[in-house]
């Protein structure tokens, strides 16, 4: 990998968290899914698990958290984007579909965090997502809707840079 290529992963990741950060007022609604799957099409699967990576180390940084029970569960959560998007979901590259595996992208991801909440909490599985559904559900439409309107534009705009 040469230091352009790391330049731009470094660049990317910033991009990823500062998003991320900005729109903290604003609960679960993020552009995190989109700009992962964009990623995770456009870049190949060890480049963005190292965006991933970087993301989740600065993420918690800014919250201050680094908690051994949430910690990896946030990585793994957003690892199953490039990992799925460069295996079973390989083909797809139609921005409504794409939408549609940012909506699955959502729940997986908010699951994860319910098996630490569980954990570390000590409370029912049903009782937290009870209480998170909504939550959820807020993280899949924009997810969806950041997905399908911004994939296509951003793609070619994505392309031009490599």
């Amino acid at each position: 990998m040469n230091t352009k290529r790391l330049v731009l992963l470094a660049f990317l990741s910033i991009i990823l968290t500062v998003q991320e950060e900005l729109l903290t007022f604003l609960p679960n609604i993020q552009l995190t899914v989109f700009l992962l799957v964009l990623y995770s099409k456009k870049l190949k699967c060890h480049e963005t698990l190292l965006i991933i990576t970087l993301h989740v180390l600065l993420d918690n940084l800014f919250l201050g958290s680094f908690n051994l029970y949430y910690t990896p569960f946030m990585w793994i959560g957003w690892a199953l984007i490039p990992l799925c998007s460069h295996t079973i979901f390989k083909k797809i590259d139609d921005s409504l579909k794409l939408a549609f595996t940012g909506v699955l992208y959502s729940f997986l991801y908010s699951w994860t965090f319910m098996i630490a909440s569980v954990l570390n909490l000590n409370v029912s599985i049903l009782s937290y997502f009870l209480a998170d559904i909504v939550f959820e559900l807020l993280l899949a439409i924009s997810s969806f809707l950041s997905i399908l309107w911004l994939y296509e534009p951003c793609s070619k705009v994505f392309d031009r840079f490599l």
